[in-house]
C-alpha cells in the first residue's frame, strides 16, 4: 500500500458553456483513499463517493505508469479546471437511475512515442442536504465571487482612456483635440471629433480656458452632435481675466459614436478633455 500525506483540492467546474449549470467539486486524499464531492451550484444538490481505494478507478486500461495517488488526484482536479475544448483533457457528466451521477474523465497520455486515452469513471451517490450546509455553500458562492471581483479588479487590463489638448476652434466653434494615438479612440486632429470603438459606460471631463465674452456665452458636450451637457462661461464685468469652465458627463456610449465640445468663448491658452471607459 502506498504511504500517502493527506491531501485536498477543490474549484468550479462546468461540463457545458454558460448559461448550463456549474458544480463546485472537493476531491479528498485519506489515508490513500480517495472520495470526490460535486455539487450543482444553483440547486445545491450533492452528489458523494467516498473510501475508494486505488484499484477502484484504475485497471491496466487507465493506468499511469509511476504515478501516485496524490498524481491521480492532482491530475483529475486539473480534468476539471480545463477548458471545455481542450482536446488533452475532457469531461462529462451523466444522469443516473435514482438520483446518481457518473463523473467521466478522460485524459491524454504520453509516454515516449505512445499516446493513448485514460478514461476514469465515477458514480457518485445523491447526498441528503441540510439547511445549515445549504447556508454555508451559499455563503462560500459568494466568498468566491468576492474574490473573483477583487482578481479582476487587480490584474484586469487598465481602464480604457485618453486625455487631449486644444489651443483652436473650427468654424463650427468646436475644439479642435491634437492628433493622438491611443487604444479605444480614434482622434484625427482635423475635425473635433472623438470617435470612441467600444461601446459602454464613459465618463468624460472637459476643462476649457477662455477669454472674458457675452453672459451668453455657452460651453457644451456633444454626443453625435447632439448636446448632452451646457453651461455658461464664467463672464466677468471687469474683464481682462482668463475664465475656466467645467464639463462632466457620465453615459453610455456605442461604437462608432462621436465625442466633441464646443464654446462660444474664444479660447485662451490649452483647453484639456479626458473620456475614461469606466465599464460595460
Amino acid at each position: 500500500m502506498e504511504d500517502q500525506q493527506d491531501l485536498m483540492v477543490e474549484g468550479v467546474t462546468a461540463f457545458a458553456p454558460s448559461p448550463a449549470a456549474s458544480y463546485r467539486y472537493v476531491i479528498e486524499l485519506k489515508g490513500s483513499k480517495m472520495s470526490i464531492r460535486m455539487e450543482d451550484r444553483t440547486s445545491k444538490k450533492q452528489w458523494y463517493k467516498c473510501d475508494m481505494a486505488k484499484t477502484d478507478y484504475v485497471s491496466t486500461a487507465n493506468a499511469i505508469p509511476d504515478a501516485t495517488v496524490a498524481d491521480y488526484v492532482k491530475c483529475f482536479q486539473d480534468t476539471l479546471n480545463s477548458d471545455l475544448g481542450d482536446s488533452d483533457a475532457q469531461r462529462k457528466l451523466y444522469t443516473l437511475n435514482g438520483g446518481s451521477r457518473r463523473l467521466e474523465l478522460a485524459v491524454k497520455i504520453r509516454v515516449l512515442r505512445s499516446t493513448w486515452m485514460a478514461k476514469y469513471t465515477f458514480d457518485l451517490d445523491p447526498v441528503s442536504v441540510e439547511r445549515i450546509d445549504i447556508l454555508e455553500s451559499k455563503l462560500h458562492d459568494q466568498q468566491d465571487e468576492v474574490e473573483k471581483l477583487r482578481s479582476d479588479l487587480l490584474n484586469g487590463p487598465s481602464p480604457q482612456h485618453v486625455q487631449l489638448e486644444a489651443c483652436t476652434k473650427d468654424a463650427q466653434l468646436r475644439l479642435l483635440w491634437k492628433s493622438i494615438d491611443s487604444v479605444g479612440f480614434v482622434v484625427n486632429g482635423s475635425d473635433g471629433v472623438v470617435k470612441v470603438c467600444d461601446s459602454g459606460l464613459y465618463t468624460m471631463s472637459a476643462i476649457i480656458n477662455s477669454a472674458p465674452g457675452s453672459f451668453q456665452n455657452k460651453a457644451q458636450l456633444l454626443v453625435n452632435g447632439k448636446s448632452v451637457q451646457s453651461v455658461y462661461c464664467n463672464f466677468s464685468y471687469t474683464g481682462g481675466n482668463q475664465k475656466t469652465t467645467s464639463l462632466s458627463f457620465t453615459t453610455a456610449l456605442s461604437e462608432g459614436d462621436e465625442v466633441a465640445v464646443q464654446c462660444d468663448s474664444n479660447l485662451f491658452d490649452t483647453s484639456y478633455l479626458s473620456i475614461v471607459r469606466v465599464g460595460n
